[in-house]
C-alpha cells in the first residue's frame, strides 16, 4: 500500500520549525513563560464528556433517527472532535506533569469516541513533528495508493474527505508496529466503556456516538485542519495556521504553525505566543475559514500531492528507541517531548 508517492514540492533542507524555534526564542525569550501545563484541559475534557453523554440521552429519548443524524452532525461531531483534541493535548503531556495522568485523561476522553485510538495517537503523533514531510516516516503524508485512487477528481476528493477517518486509519496500518501495553489497555478500557454505553443508552445511543465520531473526523468544518495544516496553499510554505472561531472548540489546534514551533505550549496559550512573536506569524499565509479550506480543496486543482516532502537523510540522525527532542528550557530545566521508535 505504501508504494512510491508523487509530491509537488521537494525540500532539500530539514523541517523549518526547529530553526524557527531557535530564532523566536532568541528574539523573545519571554516565550519560555508560556511553557508548561494547563490543568484546565482536564476540566474542559470532563465538561465535554458530560455534554456528549447528556446529548446522547436526549437523542435517545427523542427516538427520531433523522434527528439523531442532524444532532450528530451539528453537535455531536464538534463534541467528539473536541475530545480528540483533548487526546492531542495529552499526547504532548500538556494537561498534567505526570505522563501517567495525561494517558489516563486521554483514555477517559476516548470513551464517547467509541473506537480505541488514544494510546495509538499518543504513540505515533510526536513523530509527525520530528519527521515532518519525511517520506515513509511522516504518518500524515498520503501514501501512493491514496494518490492514485483520488487524483484531481472533485468527486473522489469529496468522498476522500467524507471517509477521512477510514482513510486515516487504513494509512496508519501501513506504519503500525506491534501493540504496546498502553494500546492493549486502550482496547480493553474502550470495550468496557462501549458496554457501559450500550447498557445506558442502547444501540441508538451508541449509533449516535459513532455518527458523531464519523462526522467530526471527516467532511465537517472542525475536521478541515487535517487539510489546512500541511497541504501547500503557498509555494514553499509547509505549515499553516487558522485564526477563526472554531479554535474555541478545538483547544486552538488552528494555531498550527505556533504549535509546531513550540509543542510544549498548551493550546490555551498559543494566541499569546502569536501575539508576542507576531512578525513570525503574520508574514505567513493563514486561513480564516475552515469551511473555505474544504471547499477550496474539493473544487480547486489541489491534489493529495500538494505537500512538501524531504528525504529521510534530512531527518534527525540520532534515532534511539526513545528519542528526546529539546524544545527549550523552563527554569533551567530542559523541557522535552518523547518520540517512541522501533528499536
Amino acid at each position: 500500500m505504501r508504494g512510491k508517492a508523487t509530491f509537488r514540492e521537494r525540500s532539500d533542507v530539514p523541517e523549518m520549525h526547529a530553526r524557527r524555534r531557535r530564532e523566536i526564542l532568541r528574539a523573545h525569550p519571554e516565550i519560555r513563560k508560556l511553557f508548561g501545563i494547563d490543568r484546565n484541559i482536564a476540566w474542559v475534557t470532563l465538561a465535554v464528556v458530560c455534554a456528549q453523554l447528556a446529548t446522547t440521552y436526549a437523542v435517545v429519548r427523542a427516538d427520531r433517527w433523522w434527528l439523531t443524524i442532524v444532532v450528530a452532525y451539528f453537535v455531536g461531531s464538534i463534541l467528539n472532535h473536541w475530545l480528540a483534541m483533548s487526546i492531542h493535548e495529552t499526547s504532548h503531556d500538556l494537561a498534567f506533569r505526570s505522563k501517567l495522568a495525561n494517558k489516563l485523561l486521554a483514555l477517559f476522553a476516548n470513551g464517547p469516541f467509541v473506537f480505541p485510538m488514544a494510546m495509538t495517537f499518543h504513540r505515533y503523533h510526536v513523530e509527525h513533528h520530528v519527521l515532518l514531510g519525511v517520506e515513509g516516516e511522516d504518518t500524515d503524508l498520503p501514501v501512493a495508493f491514496e494518490q492514485r485512487m483520488i487524483g484531481a477528481s472533485r468527486l473522489r476528493k469529496f468522498f476522500w474527505l467524507l471517509f477521512y477517518i477510514v482513510v486515516y486509519t487504513a494509512r496508519g496500518l501501513t506504519f503500525l508496529r506491534p501493540l504496546d501495553r498502553w494500546e492493549r489497555l486502550n482496547i480493553g478500557t474502550q470495550l468496557a466503556a462501549t458496554i457501559a454505553l450500550l447498557a445506558a443508552f442502547g444501540w441508538h445511543g451508541v449509533g449516535y456516538l459513532v455518527l458523531s465520531t464519523f462526522f467530526g473526523m471527516s467532511l465537517h468544518p472542525v475536521a478541515a485542519h487535517f487539510i489546512h495544516e500541511h497541504y501547500t496553499f503557498a509555494e514553499g510554505q509547509e505549515t499553516y495556521s487558522y485564526y477563526g472561531p472554531l479554535n474555541h472548540v478545538t483547544f486552538n489546534v488552528g494555531y498550527h504553525v505556533e504549535h509546531h514551533d513550540f509543542m510544549n505550549v498548551p493550546g490555551s496559550r498559543l494566541p499569546e505566543l502569536h501575539r508576542i512573536a507576531a512578525p513570525y506569524y503574520t508574514s505567513l499565509v493563514s486561513h480564516r475559514s475552515w469551511t473555505w479550506v474544504l471547499w477550496h480543496f474539493v473544487t480547486s486543482p489541489m491534489t493529495l500531492g500538494h505537500r512538501i516532502v524531504r528525504d529521510a537523510a534530512l531527518a534527525p540522525r540520532r534515532r534511539p528507541t526513545a528519542e528526546r527532542i529539546t524544545l527549550g528550557s523552563e527554569g533551567g530545566r530542559d523541557v522535552r517531548a518523547s518520540v517512541s521508535r522501533a528499536g
